[in-house]
């Protein structure tokens, strides 16, 4: 049942996910897809999953053909710009989309059914092959990212590859599924910045340079026309104080940049930083500023003035910023349950994991053993909820209860989905503060429901984190609670020490 539930979750986040990419109208829209399509990665990695799992489960059918049963799968993973494919245990290519055949310039057929040492020049498939090693041992790592160069019909293609091992429950691997990023046109961005830095060196050497120098003992600062018509702003605005031109420099910036130049004059070097400064029309650009001291006093040996080079990086710092977003948006998409808004499981355990083995190494601000404890809460009667009224009602009842929950959590609670119908807190203060909170929880669940159709009731098991206990422990209590809770009628809460 919960296996179901997870499916048809899934398959909801993934048609909204498609929604909003064809209905984006924005001149990014194209480019938006081609890096959203890495977390849509993660949620069809997650699905195949759950197929392949359910598939050993119910059936003896092959791999193959189980995942072939979700053809509307399938489809949304034609409609992706990006090039995907799906490989079974032995690296043998079960499911390729469209992109895949456009980039590799061969037909599906020529595709299904064979491993990249008949597809792909031998260096290139050598390559690929070192790179899944680690995908297909249980302990190895469950994901690897790499750029390659790949030579398709003559033309050189710069390629993010990312490959992420499907397991079932017991951690057997299953295969791998894969996507393939061409970053040719960044890497020609790149280039491009790294001729105009060169055009920079030459300005340099002729005399037509962005070029700044500050007098440290007088604070005045002289600027030339070259950045003048950079920033777009007049000499005036600038020479007089060093403090006019920092006013101009972003606030969360301006320290960065004053520690810099400190850090410039202590160890007398090169310093290099980046910041934003505003133009006229309010508008901030990115400047990459080499400087260094130029003069020192005679008689005390202290630098008295600083030289500096500048570069508007403005366009390249816009591609590491979308780049980080992207991998910040994935690492949401991830780690989220896209239903509740809770943590998945893996997630949370290994959050909270974290926290304990920090606590109990003394690595944290805290006492070892510092008070820890964990609820357990389970929705009463969730099957019959499901059987009687659909699973579109029971989707909208945890999206309710995590949407409730998560209002009422502390700044250090941890919040994780850790089942179909059931959930995990993890609350960083002793038991006697916690049991407030839960009777709260179940309080304010029972009133988000009321005067409605259903009034579903929750049950709680509490329990508290002994010095030096692992999550593993300390949630076989909290179980334990919630056993009791439920064999003693339901719609309680039980505490066991």
């Amino acid at each position: 049942m919960i296996a179901m539930l997870f499916e048809r979750g899934l398959l909801i986040s993934i048609m909204n996910i498609l929604k909003t990419l064809l209905v984006s109208n924005s001149a990014e829209g194209p480019k938006l897809i081609s890096h959203i399509v890495i977390l849509f990665l993660l949620v069809i990695s997650v699905y195949i999953t759950i197929l392949v799992v359910n598939h050993r489960k119910r059936h003896a059918k092959p791999l193959s053909d189980r995942l072939y049963d979700g053809i509307f799968l399938f489809t949304l993973i034609d409609l992706l710009p990006e090039p995907i494919y799906l490989k079974d245990d032995r690296g043998v290519i079960l499911i390729c989309n469209k992109a895949l055949q456009n980039f590799l310039h061969l037909k599906k057929e020529d595709i299904i059914g064979k491993s990249v040492f008949e597809i792909l020049p031998p260096e290139d498939a050598k390559t690929c092959a070192e790179k899944e090693k680690p995908l297909f041992d249980p302990k190895g790592t469950d994901c690897v990212t790499y750029e390659s160069v790949r030579i398709i019909n003559g033309k050189k293609h710069y390629v993010i590859e990312r490959k992420r091992a499907i397991s079932d429950q017991k951690g057997e691997i299953l295969g791998i599924i894969g996507i393939i990023i061409d970053i040719s046109e960044l890497k020609k961005a790149q280039e491009k910045l790294i001729a105009e830095e060169n055009r920079l060196k030459l300005a340099l050497e002729i005399g037509s340079i962005a070029y700044m120098e500050l007098d440290l003992k007088t604070k005045e600062i002289y600027i030339s026309d070259t950045v003048l018509q950079l920033l777009g702003h007049e000499s005036t605005v600038y020479l007089g104080s060093l403090d006019k031109f920092v006013n101009l420099i972003h606030p969360d910036d301006r320290e960065h940049f004053i520690s810099g130049l400190y850090a410039c004059l202590v160890k007398n070097a090169i310093f290099v930083l980046q910041f934003r400064i505003k133009k006229p029309n309010d508008e901030y650009i990115w400047l990459e500023c080499k400087a260094r001291p130029i003069e020192k006093d005679f008689d005390s040996g202290e630098p008295v003035k600083i030289a500096a080079v500048m570069v508007d990086i403005t366009g390249y710092k816009s591609k590491v910023l979308r780049q980080e977003q992207i991998i910040s948006d994935l690492y949401s998409v991830a780690t989220t349950d896209s239903l509740t808004g809770a943590l998945v499981r893996w997630a949370g355990e290994a959050y909270i994991k974290r926290i304990l083995d920090k606590t109990n190494n003394g690595d944290l601000n805290q006492e070892p053993g510092c008070p820890f404890s964990l609820i357990m809460i389970d929705l009463d009667n969730f099957k019959l909820i499901n059987d009687t009224y659909g699973h579109l009602m029971g989707d909208a009842i945890l999206f309710k209860i995590g949407e409730t929950i998560k209002k009422s959590l502390r700044k250090n609670d941890i919040f994780v989905r850790w089942g179909g119908d059931e959930f995990l807190i993890f609350c960083q203060n002793s038991i006697d503060q916690t049991i407030p909170m839960a009777e709260r929880l179940k309080h304010i669940i029972e009133e988000a429901f009321f005067m409605e159709e259903i009034s579903p009731t929750v049950s709680i098991g509490l329990t508290h984190a002994n010095p030096g206990e692992s999550l593993d422990e300390i949630f076989k209590r909290a179980d334990k609670a919630l056993y009791k809770a439920k064999k003693e009628g339901k719609n309680r809460i039980c505490i066991v020490s």
